[in-house]
């Protein structure tokens, strides 16, 4: 339960103004904190085994102290944490929020205290920024805002010519590369913004029937210009040809594993190369998760039983796509697979499995806002499929360490450490036990504020 100053808090400030009237000899000064978690069990995201029965301490919005539960200390609010377990907050690593007013709370009230906004149609610098300031502005629950630049690609390619909209605006929500020497204006472009890096799409779509892909020399080009600006580069790949330009051209970190199948054996060497530039690799095993959604009604019913999604939404994702259609998209990217979970993804997170047991740093991201991915929720469902093939202890960093190191934000985030900013999600079970307890929220802070919080954690 969330408490307010209790009788030991008052006790201290009459103990304090003894100390004013008889001198510092009588006690020791007493350190105040604004919050605190007491009696919980930290599991502080470095990899090592939890703490149990510790109280975490907050002070400013940054964790002040980790100290024995014995140790009472005064702190403004208690929150009692005993049988319970806190994680740093969640971090979706591919996420598109719009429109923001609706996706923030969601995120927030799943766990997911960061996002990363990596391009799309309706990502004009003003969009954006009104994305960052509502995120700061307090007027919603919101998650942090970290984001790229908007798509780097060519004329005809994907994902303009794949999704077409009149969104995409050349220098406003895309930049065409037209020539030779052009990537360096383009970076020059929009490397004011406040970007963690330049998005670039490598791919020749999602499905057939597919675009021409980008040429590996103006990959190069991009990433060189970006270097030199001091930024990397975010690629957006969806097939082993791709993954084979993004290697060559030098990209930083890679934004999707959907449609990669990979030869160990035709493959190793050029993973091997990639592993020697220490790339971060976002997930979204989601996107092949949506197109098995239309074929498993019992999974639209848990939406709607969740509050997720009410009715009406479950009559217009219905009519969005067909069993029939899904069928058939799958049997394009993934022939002779079955049409199950494990059956399509199952191959996917072995695939994972292999790139992780090679130093791979992976990092939890769900393409939020295409059908059938939800803010939020998602990132419960991406962990749970990446169960298939890896350990709870192995996909939580994945969803918090991993993530803030590729954002370049580890200093601030994605560890439960004394110094850093207190981004807190208390769980109700064991989330190392069953990665599906991480679903269990009792409560989510950012900056140490209660953004959210369960009715059996309310006063």
């Amino acid at each position: 339960m969330i408490q307010r100053p209790t009788g030991v808090c008052r006790f201290t400030k009459v103990t304090l103004a003894l100390v004013g009237v008889f001198g510092c000899g009588f006690a020791p000064p007493v350190e105040r904190y604004d919050l605190a978690i007491a009696g919980v069990t930290l599991i502080d995201g470095n990899g090592g085994p939890p703490r149990q029965d510790v109280s975490v301490y907050v002070r400013d919005g940054r964790i002040a102290a980790v100290a024995d539960a014995r140790q009472q200390r005064t702190a403004e609010t208690v929150v009692d944490g005993a049988g319970k377990y806190l994680v740093p907050g969640l971090i979706d690593a591919h996420a598109h929020p719009f429109p923001v007013e609706e996706s923030f709370p969601e995120f927030v009230r799943h766990g997911v205290t960061s996002i990363l906004i990596p391009g799309c149609s309706v990502c004009s610098p003003e969009n954006l920024a009104r994305a960052r300031a509502l995120s700061t502005s307090g007027e919603l629950a919101a998650p942090r805002v970290f984001h790229t630049s908007q798509h780097f690609t060519m004329e005809g390619r994907h994902p303009v010519k794949t999704y077409p909209s009149p969104d995409w605006v050349e220098g406003r929500t895309v930049y065409f590369l037209r020539e030779q020497g052009d990537a360096a204006g383009a970076v020059e472009a929009v490397a004011d913004q406040p970007i963690v890096g330049i998005k670039l799409t490598i791919e020749d779509g999602p499905v057939p029937p597919l675009v021409e892909m980008i040429p590996v020399e103006r990959v190069r080009e991009v990433v060189e210009a970006a270097h030199e600006r001091g930024l990397e580069v975010f690629a957006h790949v969806s097939s082993v040809k791709g993954l084979r330009v993004a290697e060559a051209g030098g990209v930083d970190h890679l934004l999707h594993f959907v449609g990669l199948d990979i030869d160990w054996a035709r493959d190793a060497a050029m993973i091997d190369r990639l592993r020697q530039r220490d790339p971060s690799w976002v997930t979204t095993l989601m996107v092949d998760k949506a197109l098995l959604y239309p074929l498993h009604p019992q999974w639209l019913e848990a939406l709607e039983a969740s509050g997720v999604a009410d009715a009406d939404e479950i009559l217009r994702l219905q009519a969005s796509r067909s069993a029939g259609r899904s069928l058939e998209v799958l049997e394009q990217l993934y022939p002779g697979r079955r049409p199950t979970l494990e059956g399509i993804l199952g191959p996917q997170v072995e695939d994972l499995r292999g790139l992780h047991d090679r130093g791979f740093s992976l990092v939890v991201g769900t393409d939020t806002a295409n059908r059938f991915i939800f803010p939020g929720r998602s990132v419960h469902e991406e962990m749970e499929i990446l169960a298939l093939g890896f350990e709870p202890s192995e996909i939580l960093p994945m969803a918090t360490r991993n993530a803030a190191a590729m954002l370049g934000a580890l200093d601030e985030l994605g560890t439960l450490e004394v110094g850093k900013r207190a981004d807190m999600v208390l769980l109700e079970a064991d989330p190392l036990e069953d990665i599906r307890n991480v679903r269990r929220i009792g409560g989510v802070w950012r900056d140490g504020q209660l953004l959210f919080a369960a009715e059996s954690s309310r006063p």
